[in-house]
């Protein structure tokens, strides 16, 4: 079973078969951008887009109205910004995913976003997405709980980590670093290891020195090295993915308070 396939099932309930399309809710200013992201979209069976909006209030109506699993914001648009508009929806909806597309990449707006809470949420810039295939990867991400960043955005919030004496404690190698900063990106370990040319085990390795190093270990009182190995049950493979989305968290978490201390002092 592949890391895609654990986390569909896991999204329903470790059942057998998903329970229809994933519902889809756009709101951007611009009608050609709508256009644009509903064409991308639906060339996946497994998505249908079921309300645009023209802005941030038309798109928290649409949500109440239509339910969406999703919804695709852009940050910028009249009466209601994108983030506003996004608070609103995981209230009545704790369980939507929210993607910020957007032009800007200050980490102000990242923080603001994920302080309505961390899962199914993606920031990614306009700039981007040249290649469609990101928007989908980044949508499918956020439907099965991850936290996904723009590159650029990891670029910039790991010059924060490696400036910031507080994450000095974790200790965590460069190797180390640059695995977290691509899996925050959402990339998979098979990708990971493309991306560094490293064998996949070597990432592996890597993760699980992070979520050492973090106090992740989801197995009680085993000892981390006696974690099993080859083939895995799918509550084995599901806690591993557990362990990767609260590992990023804890390296979100820590940024959104320096960012909030950064604010603290310029006031």
């Amino acid at each position: 079973m592949t890391t895609d396939e654990v986390q569909i099932n896991k999204e329903n309930h470790l059942g057998d078969a998903i329970v229809g399309p994933k519902r889809v809710l756009i709101a951007d200013d611009s009608e050609f951008m709508r256009v644009a992201y509903k064409r991308i979209l639906e060339t996946q069976e497994y998505y249908e887009v079921v309300a645009l909006a023209v802005n941030g209030k038309d798109a928290l109506d649409k949500a109440i109205r239509f339910s969406p699993d999703v919804a695709l914001l852009d940050i910028r648009m009249p009466e209601m910004d994108g983030i506003e508009a996004s608070y609103g929806m995981v209230k009545i909806l704790p369980e939507i995913a929210i993607v910020i597309i957007s032009a800007y990449d200050n980490p102000k707006f990242l923080a603001e976003l994920l302080r309505s809470g961390l899962s199914r949420k993606a920031y990614i810039l306009k700039n981007s997405l040249d290649d469609i295939e990101e928007l989908i990867r980044t949508v499918d991400a956020v439907t099965h709980g991850q936290t996904v960043l723009d590159a650029r955005m990891v670029q910039q919030l790991a010059q924060l980590y490696s400036h910031d004496p507080r994450w000095l404690a974790f200790g965590l190698t460069a190797l180390e670093q640059d695995v977290l900063e691509f899996a925050t990106e959402g990339h998979d370990d098979a990708t990971i290891a493309g991306l560094l040319r490293l064998p996949t085990t070597e990432v592996k390795s890597a993760l699980e020195m992070i979520y050492r190093k973090f106090d992740l270990d989801p197995m009680g009182d085993q000892p981390m090295g006696d974690l099993p190995t080859g083939d895995q049950s799918t509550g084995e493979k599901l806690e591993q993915i557990d362990r990767r989305i609260r590992a990023i968290h804890v390296f979100v978490k820590q940024i959104i308070f320096t960012v909030g201390q950064s604010e603290g002092a310029e006031r």
